[in-house]
């Protein structure tokens, strides 16, 4: 497959992720959550914004579960479909999500809201990421515009094959400050 549009990478992911074993997604996804544990910015963020995972993306449950222990303050997501915009707000549970815009989970209109600007931590995730760290998320740039509003510290979380050499990005892709893998931290 000759991959020259953001459409055939997506197309091709997608495909990987289906096919993806329950099994290898857990132990993987369990294996980046210790990763991420061993970074300085883990240990010295207060504020982190998370996602709740869809599709076979990478699960961040154990490290939301490290983030209460720790009393550090855990946002998700809520996604405004019609301003094509994320507001993040705080949990204080995993039981505070409910299905929300494309059945994903995320937390009430009337949970605490806090300004993008003052999150320490911010977790991307991505259909695929390249080796500048370079994000192709699902096509909305709701990310890219968070991404652009805050000063948090952004790390890309994904599968090894998320992983490109190079990806077709236009100047409005926002890239990340970190990208980490099962395997790698680049």
């Amino acid at each position: 497959m000759n991959l020259c549009f953001k459409s055939d990478f997506r197309k091709l992911v997608f495909q990987r992720r289906k096919e993806y074993s329950i099994s290898l997604w857990k132990k993987n996804s369990l294996e980046i959550c210790k990763k991420i544990k061993s970074l300085k910015v883990w240990h010295t963020s207060q504020n982190i914004g998370f996602y709740s995972a869809i599709n076979k993306e990478v699960n961040l449950e154990e490290l939301i579960g490290e983030a209460f222990l720790k009393n550090k303050k855990v946002f998700l997501p809520r996604t405004w479909l019609k301003e094509k915009k994320l507001t993040f707000h705080q949990i204080f549970s995993l039981s505070d999500l409910k299905p929300g815009t494309f059945n994903i989970l995320e937390p009430s209109a009337t949970a605490p809201i806090i300004d993008p600007l003052k999150l320490d931590l911010l977790f991307v995730p991505g259909v695929a990421f390249d080796l500048s760290k370079g994000r192709l998320g699902y096509g909305g740039g709701f990310y890219d515009r968070i991404l652009i509003q805050t000063k948090a510290f952004k790390i890309g979380v994904a599968f090894s094959f998320q992983i490109f050499e190079k990806l077709p990005l236009e100047a409005h892709d926002q890239k990340v400050d970190l990208v980490v893998t099962e395997s790698d931290i680049f």
